[in-house]
């Protein structure tokens, strides 16, 4: 059980990493196309939202379970499904991101959109372990 545990840890924390990397590209497209070019925060966000998930979904395949997906080649099914699963991310991203920007004067609104995406985290690391990156027979 203790085992078990440790790489659920381990596990969660190449999330965390694959994911603060997909947070830095989210966050420099944001910025560049919101806070230094002018465009409306919402579609933008969706933009950074299928780049930086794309780049996510090869970074877990490749390394975050890599002990589930190592028999697997990554795939378009297995993305598109990985960015569907985390549309509820995204919807918590844009609800956070949306509510701080209207009630907080920030210098800037790329800090709202980094709260939004962290409060979409854990919900995404729930939704990889259990429905996307799941131990299949191969594995």
């Amino acid at each position: 059980m203790e085992n078990k545990k440790a790489r659920l840890i381990i596990q969660f924390i190449k999330f965390g990493i694959t994911g603060g990397l997909g947070t830095i590209t989210n966050l420099l497209i944001f910025f560049v196309l919101v806070d230094l070019s002018g465009f409306p925060e919402i579609p933008v966000s969706i933009l950074c939202f299928i780049i930086a998930g794309t780049q996510n979904y090869l970074l877990h395949h490749l390394w975050s379970f890599r002990e589930y997906t190592a028999n697997t080649k990554a795939s378009l099914k297995k993305w598109f499904i990985f960015l569907a699963g985390s549309l509820i991310g995204l919807v918590i991203n844009i609800s956070v991101m949306y509510t701080i920007i209207l009630f907080f004067l920030l210098p800037f609104k790329f800090i709202a959109q980094a709260f939004g995406i962290a409060a979409g985290m854990i919900i995404n690391f729930i939704i990889s372990k259990l429905f996307i990156f799941k131990r299949t027979e191969n594995a």
